[in-house]
C-alpha cells in the first residue's frame, strides 16, 4: 500500500483540483472520476457523525472499492488512491484512515482470538452462503439497517445495483440500476428476505462485517478499511494455500496467515 501521507495529500488535491474543473490526473482516470458523486454522497452520515468512519468504511461497503479487471499493481494503486479520496471526502483525519485497524501490536491477536473462538457459528454462516451458488458477497456497515447482497446495495431506503465500470470493473462505479426493492433482486437469486435477515443478524453476533466468496476461498470479514482486512478464509478444493507476500484473487495481499484447521486460516491482508 502506498505511503499514506502522500496519498492524502494527493488524494485532497485530486478533489481541489476537480471542485475547479481541474485536470488532475489520477489512478483510474475517467472511471475514477465518474465515481467521486457516489463517494461524496456515502461519505455524508460519516461528515454528520465522525465515530461511524470505522464501520462505515468496511472494504464491502459503500466506501470500500472491488478493482475486477486491473493488474495487481494497478488495483493496490486505486484502492490507495480511493481510500485517500474517501478519507478526505468524509472529513477524516489523515491519521485516522486505517488508525483502527493498524491499532497497536495487540490489535492482530485480539482480532484473531475474537474470530477464532467463535470457529463453529463462522463455519455454520459460511456453509448458510455457499448453499446457494449465486451469493458471492453479503457485506453490512454503519448505518444499521443498510447492507449489500452481491452488487445491489440497500442505502437511505433505496435498491441499487452496481454496474461495474467497462476498464477496470470498479465496483461501485457510480453506475446503477434501481430495483423496486431488495424483496424483488432477492427473488432472482431464489432467496427470501428472512433468510438474508437471519445472515445479517448471525454477522451482527459474530462481529463480521462480510461474507466474501471467490473461486479459491470463501473468506468470513471481520473489519478492515481500505486494502487492509481480516477474517477467517475457508480454502475452497483445488484453491491454492494462502501464503504471506502472495495475493489473494482479488489483488489484496496477504500480509498474515495462520492455519487454524485443516483448510481454514486467520488471515489480514494490506
Amino acid at each position: 500500500m502506498v505511503v499514506w501521507l502522500n496519498v492524502g495529500v494527493l488524494a485532497l488535491a485530486f478533489l481541489v483540483a476537480r471542485a475547479g474543473n481541474g485536470a488532475q490526473p489520477v489512478p483510474g482516470g475517467e472511471e475514477f472520476e465518474h465515481l467521486v458523486p457516489h463517494i461524496m454522497a456515502a461519505c455524508a452520515p460519516v461528515r454528520a457523525q465522525p465515530a461511524l468512519w470505522p464501520i462505515r468504511s468496511f472494504p464491502y461497503g459503500p466506501l470500500g472499492l472491488q478493482v475486477r479487471q486491473a493488474s495487481a499493481a494497478e488495483a493496490d494503486e486505486i484502492r490507495s488512491f480511493h481510500l485517500g479520496v474517501v478519507g478526505a471526502a468524509c472529513g477524516v483525519p489523515e491519521e485516522a484512515i486505517t488508525g483502527s485497524f493498524y491499532c497497536g501490536p495487540e490489535c492482530p491477536r485480539s482480532r484473531r482470538d475474537h474470530l477464532v473462538r467463535q470457529l463453529d457459528k463462522v463455519k455454520a454462516l459460511t456453509t448458510t452462503v455457499e448453499s446457494n451458488p449465486r451469493i458471492a458477497l453479503v457485506s453490512i456497515w454503519a448505518p444499521k439497517g443498510e447492507l449489500r447482497v452481491n452488487d445491489v446495495f440497500v442505502m437511505d431506503a433505496t435498491v441499487r445495483e452496481a454496474i461495474p465500470s467497462a476498464k477496470l470493473g470498479l465496483v461501485p462505479s457510480g453506475n446503477w440500476r434501481k430495483w423496486q426493492d431488495l424483496r424483488a433482486y432477492l427473488a432472482t437469486l431464489n432467496v427470501t428476505e428472512t433468510a438474508v435477515n437471519d445472515l445479517v443478524s448471525q454477522m451482527l453476533s459474530i462481529g463480521l462485517s462480510a461474507v466474501v466468496r471467490d473461486r479459491m476461498y470463501t473468506r468470513a470479514v471481520g473489519v478492515g478499511v481500505g486494502d487492509n482486512e481480516s477474517g477467517i478464509l475457508f480454502q475452497h478444493p483445488g484453491g491454492t494455500t494462502p501464503r504471506v507476500g502472495e495475493a489473494a484473487p482479488d489483488a489484496r495481499q496477504f500480509r498474515i496467515v495462520e492455519q487454524v484447521e485443516p483448510g481454514v486460516f486467520y488471515y489480514e491482508t494490506s
